[in-house]
């Protein structure tokens, strides 16, 4: 999903699947000072001496407050074990960068008990609480899962639409690498691989790029783009949804088909949600993750009557309507992790474990074409890695998602691979409780803003339910390493001014600039 996944969802999973069981809240004793060492050998390493930390720091897209663990709710009842495998897939990246080796290697030999785990979070970590710029204390949480569609190698057999890799022709940009003065202006580009390159106006072989036609967004600063031949070579935006579907895909794209499904909705669905797994004649699964887009932005989108996908992380305005013969007044569908009031024949049958979209909605002639009105269009890739079929797929921390413990976030805010605490009701008609210690560990292109959470359920029919009865306001807090969060004091994003109310220097994008998925831009 990687996703840097972008967009909305359809669910559609195996029946009898499993999903990981909820961790249900149970008293724990008061986790020791953290000074003392744990019970059991061998002991906890020293932690970091704490320094200084402003009480508050603001970025361009969120305010954080100074707090503590005492502040988190449930977080004495929270059971830290189940989040620690997952605490340890964002060492993996986390620890090349400075300061995270020797708090990952001293994770390495912490006892195996709930006691020692939470000791370990609460003498290594500076909690911040995360508002909205309007100092708001509430944003939205939804869910998100990992379908599975039915298909085969070969075309045939009303298995007619492909699931298609990265095509060979979509260039990409960062745009931050254009200079400041330029951004709104006419430049000369080369190639390099799949990239393109600003390069001199004398430069031989390049191609014109009139940059006032794009929309440079500091959530995702690359372009997709084509290139065009001519007596005049261009760059033009990469083709839409409706372009592509009009070269008649597979073909005028140059691009691998990695399997042939037969339901355009199911695949739109796991576009959506990022990721999915093929079951294949075989018996056996193709599992494929996000890989790129188009760079086209998600839009609300039109279906047929009683065919209503559930969307992954749209905003509360980013609603479908019905549309057609159906004499019943339109009603919003739910977003990715919410539903609509009524029953819904077409996802509810998928939720209860069908493989397969009922034959009516699979032959509805208006349902492709009604998706052409959403630009957006996802590619995916094979992933190659032979993890078992209990582990997540990666997300965009290059890492396996762990359901229940793994969320999708705004990188601008929650730097990927930090821990996080979240505080939010229980799914509609669950006792799953989600005041808990999570990982912010992948994105989303409708995952924008300080309070924004998509958690991550796992695969199955369960998983699937719990996703789209996710749709609640909830509180999050993020954690950073001690010495990083001292850092903050040097940095421009401290408040200035008595009590935080005075005047507020010039603050950047990013609580963490990380270099990659957030990083400040330069001039």
């Amino acid at each position: 999903m990687n996703h840097r996944t972008l967009l909305p969802a359809l669910a559609l999973v195996l029946a009898g699947c499993d999903t990981p069981p909820a961790v249900q809240p149970r008293a724990t004793e008061a986790p020791q000072p953290a000074a003392a060492p744990a019970p059991a050998a061998p002991a906890l390493p020293a932690a970091t001496p704490r320094r200084e930390v402003p009480p508050e720091v603001r970025t361009r897209n969120a305010v954080f407050k100074l707090a503590t663990f005492d502040d988190l709710p449930g977080w004495q009842q929270d059971d830290i074990r189940a989040g620690w495998g997952a605490f340890r897939n964002s060492c993996a990246p986390l620890q090349r960068r400075p300061g995270w080796r020797e708090l990952c290697d001293a994770a390495a030999t912490v006892p195996p008990t709930e006691k020692a785990m939470r000791a370990f979070f609460e003498a290594r970590f500076t909690v911040l609480r995360i508002l909205n710029t309007d100092a708001s204390r509430e944003g939205d949480v939804t869910g998100y899962f990992e379908p599975l569609l039915e298909g085969q190698p070969t075309r045939g057999g009303g298995y007619d639409t492909p699931v298609l890799g990265v095509p060979r022709g979509l260039y990409t940009l960062d745009w931050g690498r254009v200079p400041a003065a330029q951004r709104q202006a006419t430049i000369r580009v080369k190639p390099q691989g799949d990239k393109l390159v600003p390069v001199p106006a004398s430069e031989p072989g390049a191609y014109m790029m009139d940059m006032r036609r794009f929309v440079l967004d500091d959530r995702d600063r690359k372009l997709r783009l084509r290139l065009v031949g001519g007596a005049q070579p261009r760059v033009e935006p990469y083709y839409s949804r409706s372009e592509l579907e009009a070269l008649g895909l597979p073909g005028g794209v140059d691009a691998p088909v990695l399997a042939w499904v037969n339901d355009p909705l199911a695949l739109y669905a796991m576009q959506v949600q990022g990721s999915g797994r093929i079951l294949m004649p075989d018996t056996s699964v193709l599992r494929v993750q996000y890989a790129e887009q188009n760079g086209h932005p998600f839009r609300p989108l039109r279906v047929v009557p009683k065919v209503k996908p559930v969307t992954r992380g749209a905003a509360e305005a980013d609603t479908f309507e019905l549309e057609g013969d159906d004499p019943a007044p339109a009603a919003p569908v739910v977003t990715r992790g919410g539903r609509a009031p009524g029953a819904d024949p077409l996802v509810d049958e998928l939720l209860k474990g069908g493989r397969r979209a009922p034959a009516a909605a699979r032959s509805a002639p208006a349902a492709p074409a009604r998706l052409n009105t959403d630009p957006s269009y996802v590619f995916f890739k094979v992933a190659t890695d032979r993890r078992p079929s209990s582990e997540g797929p990666q997300g965009a921390l290059g890492v396996p998602l762990t359901a229940g413990r793994s969320v999708a976030v705004d990188p601008r805010v929650t730097p990927l691979g930090y821990p996080m605490y979240l505080s939010a009701p229980p799914p509609t008609g669950s006792r799953v409780q989600m005041q808990r210690l999570v990982f912010a560990q992948d994105t989303g292109g409708a995952i924008r803003g300080a309070l924004r959470a998509d958690y991550f359920w796992g695969f199955g029919a369960e998983a699937g339910q719990m996703a789209r009865n996710t749709r609640h306001r909830g509180q999050m807090w993020v954690m950073l390493p001690h010495a990083e969060a001292a850092r903050l004091s040097a940095s421009r994003l401290v408040t200035r001014g008595a009590g935080g109310n005075g005047p507020v220097e010039s603050a950047g994008q990013c609580l963490v600039d990380d270099g990659e998925f957030c990083s400040e831009l330069t001039d």
